[in-house]
């Protein structure tokens, strides 16, 4: 399987009939959401659905089954990431800039939670992530998220005493 960096070394590998199975290879690539469960369950024209599973340690006090709420940032985050790619239709280093979150409801932890982000405009620099945390059984909204994403990040260096340019 190759690694997150020679994913992000080949440009324009992102195909519609691979591109669950990338996705899956970018996932399975970042500690964070490997150990969350998290599971890429669609890629589609710039949409993508994921998966996670509740575990008894996410939830935010032992005596309620309800998830942390850092679970479904992370999660919207994950997703949104992937919409960047899906969208784009070729992988390249991404950073989250912005990130906001309006929560409806709690989020249950008997229900998996499924998180769909669709890429509405890119440009260059920029992707603008659209995205909906919702519960699987029934499909109840539990929060929505818009997101920012730079894309093209690599190749400039920040350092304490200024900036340098460096060529990717």
């Amino acid at each position: 399987m190759p690694g997150w960096a020679d994913l992000m070394a080949k440009p324009n590998t992102v195909q519609h009939s691979n591109a669950v199975a990338t996705a899956w290879q970018l996932t399975e690539q970042v500690p964070h959401g490997r150990e969350l469960g998290m599971q890429v369950v669609s890629v589609d024209q710039g949409q993508v659905c994921m998966r996670l599973t509740p575990q008894s340690w996410m939830f935010s006090q032992e005596d309620t089954k309800e998830i942390c709420t850092s679970v479904l940032y992370s999660l919207a985050d994950s997703a949104g990431g992937l919409a960047v790619f899906a969208g784009a239709l070729e992988l390249m280093p991404i950073a989250t800039l912005d990130l906001r979150m309006d929560y409806l409801r709690p989020a249950g932890g008997d229900q998996a939670l499924l998180a769909v982000a669709t890429c509405r405009h890119l440009t260059d620099e920029v992707a603008f992530i659209h995205c909906d945390i919702l519960s699987e059984g029934n499909r109840e909204l539990l929060a929505t998220a818009n997101a920012t994403f730079m894309r093209n990040t690599q190749g400039q260096q920040f350092h304490a005493g200024g900036r340098e340019r460096e060529s990717a």
